[in-house]
């Protein structure tokens, strides 16, 4: 027993070590390659204020704010504590490691589903990811984020094979700290709820247990920041505002629904105009706004300091309004906003990579999809892994959409796009009796994992 978990652990550690290396790498040469706007929102301003004892604010003496979630600025801090404000090297290899645990947990769950050989190329796949390694270098959230996913993911799938109780409790824990570093997973609690009382469905009993105890562990996770926000704010704000905000400037028609880095002088000149026209229906008299680009040679991007609860709320009626005077341009626009959520590069200075995206991702998910297939083959493996894909999908294309939205989908992808690869060999060699790939793979597989583990491996299989 000592031996075969020594395995296991030993397997893991590698699977890390690889990985770490692979995403350094590819970060090493996209910084040196490629325009990276490191600290581009007002997350650093936080962290910093945070190790200075200001609390929870973009500014020096400010007001404390509820638009953003506290767990990436407070990883931020404790960076900035251990290795110094701003630090760009320490902030790149932190999140590199964070994308290392992300392809362990990748490997885990391809290796349960689909076996070992797709499990290992789809952490090798996730470490490789350009656009995901190009935001291991950003002082943003992706990185945190896609742990957090691909973990409650991973939490998912052992909930649901188990149906234990205590199982969904992870599942609950895992969404809340999902919701903590972007309150957008905080919708995967009813979503991925009502998915347990469907496979439950002839189990009433048990049913309600499971979707108990993931929301009961959600609410309990959130509960202390969410009294933070109520002793901050005087109202009930689970995680952070801005939900409403994210719609309006989603559904801008003037705007097609894009940022202000995206659209023309003129456009912007007016999509701040029409934003100024909300804030001013909540009747906050001194509502400032700050520039947070840190490049002097990228145009400033300027949002809001803070948005309180009832200039959420006055967002989300003014996108209410926007959605049902054009309900059929909405619905157009949706559908651009999915193409965006998989394929749109968002910064204008990066546009001249757009079509090599576009290419890299329809063949990524060209595969993902020839995956799905051989996963429906098997039988309830679809259910297991799509529905974070699938909400995260659809959120954004009501709300808002860029191509870094997608990262958390694009890590779970890896495993059916590496099931896809594998299938479409296999279809090759049998097809011409050639055997492309699989002395390579073991050959790679025994230099990683040693003789005894893989032996042991082999054993289980």
């Amino acid at each position: 027993m000592a031996l075969h978990r020594s395995a296991r652990w030993t397997r893991v550690l590698a699977i890390f070590v690889l990985c770490f290396a692979l995403r350094l790498v590819v970060g090493l040469v996209i910084d040196a390659t490629v325009p990276v706007i490191k600290r581009a929102d007002v997350y650093s301003d936080i962290a910093a204020n945070l190790i200075r004892g200001q609390g929870f604010v973009v500014e020096v003496n400010g007001a404390p704010i509820t638009w953003r979630a506290p767990l990436y600025p407070a990883f931020l801090a404790v960076l900035y504590g251990l290795f110094g404000e701003h630090n760009g090297t320490a902030v790149f290899i932190a999140q590199t490691a964070l994308d290392s645990v992300s392809a362990v947990l990748i490997f885990w769950m391809g290796t349960r589903l689909f076996g070992e050989s797709v499990g290992f190329f789809s952490a090798v796949v996730f470490a490789l990811h350009p656009i995901s390694a190009y935001y291991s270098l950003r002082f943003m959230p992706e990185p945190l984020f896609t742990l957090a996913v691909v973990a409650t993911t991973a939490a998912w799938l052992a909930a649901v094979q188990s149906l234990r109780p205590i199982a969904f409790l992870g599942v609950g824990a895992s969404i809340a700290v999902a919701a903590l570093v972007k309150p957008v997973a905080l919708g995967l609690c009813p979503f991925l709820a009502a998915g347990a009382l469907y496979r439950l469905r002839n189990d009433p009993r048990c049913a309600g247990i499971v979707v108990m105890a993931l929301t009961l562990a959600c609410l309990l996770v959130l509960a202390p920041w969410t009294l933070r926000n109520y002793r901050v704010t005087g109202n009930v704000v689970a995680v952070a505002t801005g939900g409403g905000y994210a719609l309006w400037l989603g559904n801008q028609m003037v705007s097609e629904g894009q940022e202000d880095w995206e659209v023309d002088d003129v456009t912007r000149a007016h999509l701040f105009d029409l934003r100024n026209a909300v804030f001013a229906t909540a009747e906050v008299s001194d509502h400032r706004v700050v520039s947070v680009s840190n490049s002097e040679t990228t145009r400033s991007f300027i949002q809001p300091v803070n948005i309180t609860v009832e200039e959420d709320r006055a967002f989300l009626h003014a996108a209410w309004r926007e959605i049902a005077s054009h309900p059929f341009d909405s619905a157009m626009l949706a559908v651009r906003k999915f193409f965006r959520f998989w394929f749109s590069i968002f910064l204008p200075e990066n546009r001249w990579a757009q079509f090599y995206i576009v290419i890299f991702q329809t063949l990524f998910l060209a595969f993902a999809v020839f995956g799905m297939m051989e996963g429906k083959q098997r039988g309830g493996i679809l259910f297991l892994l799509l529905p974070p894909v699938i909400f995260l999908t659809v959120i954004h294309a009501v709300t808002f959409a860029t191509i870094r939205y997608s990262l958390p989908a694009l890590a779970i992808l890896t495993i059916f796009m590496s099931a896809g690869v594998r299938e479409a060999v296999r279809a090759l060699n049998e097809k011409f009796g050639m055997s492309v790939g699989v002395s390579l793979v073991r050959s790679v597989q025994a230099i990683l994992l040693g003789k005894t583990g893989l032996s042991y491996q082999r054993r289980r299989s």
